[in-house]
């Protein structure tokens, strides 16, 4: 009996055994198929929506380099308004990457019947013949030459361009007129008729004229048509300088520098209009070494350095071109979760003086109920290293894209 009962026992014990062996191999399994160590990360990061978010979330990161910029130049994916955007800015050749020239391109190489963009192309081209017509008038003839040969890759038949290269090139313009003129059909000419010759008369003796009028005469003239700084030896300058040698205390040598001075910063507050930095500073500069007023010329520097600080500013630039020091991540809408839903957001946004984020706004998003909210909560408490220019921290335009995956 007492080994009936022994085999008995040793039978409950092994089904025993058995049963918890299979229950520690079923949660052994469940545990492996729900968490999927093999993947990597701990078992908080792979259940956790805000790990996934911070994983697929697009944080700004440093700078970018060599092949990774011009990537860059095309993340809210829309590069007709970040032309626009670059228009707007001035900034229609530089920096490269992000100008309005290389973006209107970039949208004419994929597309070349976008309408769009080859009147935005047009319109910057015009700009440009623009800013190549006052590196002329100002003798900055390589400024001028590379304008024309920019246009003309792109547009060869930009009639601007076209009419700026013969102002670069006369001898060539004058070359085509002739060969034009030798093509037209020749017509016979009459010899003209004799006329008896007319005696000449003396003319009678000059009055005595103040030299100084006299180079004041060609002064005006130079005003008059335009021609401040080139050629070199008929322009407004020259005959400044000629007065200011010959006849330095002249009333009339004066009034010549107080009215070219007057000149050169009336052409620097057009240039600035226009966001043609370049040009302002060399009218400046002319108006200075004139010896105009020196308050006005501190007051157009000054003018000239807020414009210069406006317009970069106004650039926008990649947040991943910026140094992060407080960053928050975007919460997974639970809403968007439950119905496994992924996608993202595109996000413009200033970046203040002080580092903190403001007028954050959406661009494009994936979705028109999801997301966004999410995003723009995210980025008005990141914070940044403020952007430095010209020794000033400056308030810096910039965007980004916030990817939800699950």
């Amino acid at each position: 009996m007492s080994a009936t009962r022994n085999r008995d026992a040793g039978r409950q014990s092994d089904l025993m055994l058995y049963v918890a062996g299979g229950v520690v191999a079923v949660v052994g399994i469940a545990w492996l198929v729900i968490l999927k160590p093999w993947s990597g990360g701990s078992a908080a990061e792979q259940s956790a929506p805000a790990a996934k978010i911070a994983m697929a979330t697009d944080a700004p990161k440093p700078p970018p380099s060599g092949d990774e910029a011009p990537a860059a130049a095309s993340a809210l994916g829309n590069p007709l308004r970040m032309a626009e955007l670059a228009f707007q800015a001035g900034m229609l050749v530089e920096p490269q990457e992000y100008s309005a020239w290389t973006l209107y391109r970039s949208v004419l190489k994929t597309e070349p019947n976008n309408a769009a963009a080859s009147e935005g192309l047009s319109k910057v081209a015009d700009e440009l013949v623009r800013r190549g017509e006052t590196a002329l008038e100002q003798g900055r003839f390589d400024d001028a030459r590379a304008t024309v040969e920019r246009v003309r890759a792109a547009l060869p038949q930009h009639a601007g361009m076209k009419a700026l290269a013969d102002k670069i090139w006369p001898a060539a313009a004058s070359g085509r007129a002739a060969l034009a003129e030798s093509l037209k059909p020749q017509l016979a000419v009459q010899p003209p008729p004799k006329v008896a010759p007319v005696p000449v008369q003396e003319a009678p003796p000059k009055s005595a004229v103040d030299p100084a009028v006299e180079i004041n005469q060609k002064l005006e003239e130079a005003l008059a048509a335009g021609r401040l700084l080139t050629p070199a030896n008929e322009s407004a300058k020259h005959y400044v300088e000629q007065l200011s040698t010959k006849h330095p205390n002249h009333d009339v040598t004066r009034a010549a520098r107080e009215r070219l001075s007057h000149e050169f910063l009336g052409r620097a507050t057009q240039a600035l209009d226009t966001h043609d930095i370049e040009a302002a500073g060399v009218w400046i500069d002319e108006a200075d070494h004139l010896g105009a007023d020196p308050v006005n010329v501190r007051a157009a520097r000054a003018q000239l350095l807020d414009q210069q600080i406006a317009l970069e500013s106004a650039k926008p630039i990649p947040a991943s071109a910026l140094k992060i020091t407080n960053y928050v991540k975007p919460v997974y809408p639970q809403r968007a979760l439950d119905r496994g839903m992924q996608g993202w957001v595109d996000l413009e946004f200033t970046v203040q003086p002080d580092g903190t984020t403001n007028d954050v706004t959406v661009a494009n998003a994936s979705h028109d109920s999801y997301f966004r909210r999410e995003a723009v909560a995210a980025v008005e408490q990141w914070k940044f290293e403020p952007r430095v220019f010209m020794n000033r921290a400056i308030a810096q335009r910039s965007y980004t894209r916030i990817r939800f995956v699950q």
